[in-house]
């Protein structure tokens, strides 16, 4: 029984459709996007040539990645899956035989799976990097340096202790957590976690700010502003000062 709701939920990837570009087949690998990867198959006189039809370039273009970085990655992914890259960023498998297809439609899927992640991945770390220093130069020419704590570390209820990118502490021991987010599922769900847990039922004397440069999806935004006011880049100066003048003056 158990064996049949299993082939159920795999039915759709054993669709196979004939296209201009090859067989299409549908693979259970996956894109950053969670869309799955489409593996095209062309027979030729004396091969069968595999390809991703360009799915993990278009991958890392819709996220907004540089050719560069790009070609490194696509390289990289495709000599460690034994494949090539051709026709600017399809990755290839030409195989000779059927006995050879299924390795080789897996061997394209999983490249193009992992070359996208990878490329998505780098260039989330890339965009934090350059929005903290960003930040911190902000911080920095705003307030004074004994005001400004960075890499703050602060325990949640959970007992587990969050690095917070920033914090601004005043005297009277108003606190304001700031965290850097990018439109990017992991840098989403960490923020969310690390705010989340440090929120306390009753007022603490804490505001939390997640700080961002680049539009975040409407669904990630929902999540964001449950635990933090979402601050854009170029309000941050201005929004620190309004949640610290009230305090100052108490």
């Amino acid at each position: 029984m158990v064996c049949e709701d299993v082939r159920a939920a795999l039915a759709p990837f054993h669709a196979c459709v004939d296209t201009v570009d090859g067989a299409r087949v549908t693979t259970q690998c996956l894109y950053p996007s969670f869309d799955p990867v489409t593996v095209f198959v062309a027979r030729g006189k004396e091969t069968y040539r595999v390809h991703d039809g360009g799915g993990a370039e278009r991958a890392a273009w819709t996220h907004g990645r540089d050719q560069l970085l790009i070609g490194r990655i696509l390289a990289r992914h495709a000599a460690r899956y034994h494949i090539k890259v051709v026709d600017d960023g399809v990755l290839l498998s030409e195989v000779q035989s059927v006995e050879w297809l299924l390795s080789a439609i897996l061997a394209v899927a999983n490249a193009s799976a992992a070359a996208a992640n990878a490329i998505v991945e780098r260039s989330r770390v890339a965009g934090e990097s350059i929005l903290r220093e960003k930040v911190d130069d902000v911080l920095s020419k705003a307030f004074e340096p004994s005001l400004v704590l960075r890499g703050f570390p602060f325990s949640g209820r959970s007992g587990k202790e969050h690095r917070f990118d920033f914090a601004i502490r005043q005297p009277h021991e108003h606190l304001v957590l700031i965290e850097t987010v990018v439109p990017h599922h992991v840098s989403v769900s960490a923020k969310y976690v690390a705010f989340a847990d440090t929120r306390l039922d009753h007022g603490n004397g804490i505001d939390r700010f997640a700080v961002y440069d680049r539009p975040l999806e409407p669904d990630d935004v929902s999540l964001l502003q449950q635990v933090a006011d979402l601050v854009p880049f170029d309000s941050l100066e201005r929004g620190i000062r309004r949640v610290l003048v009230p305090h100052a003056a108490q």
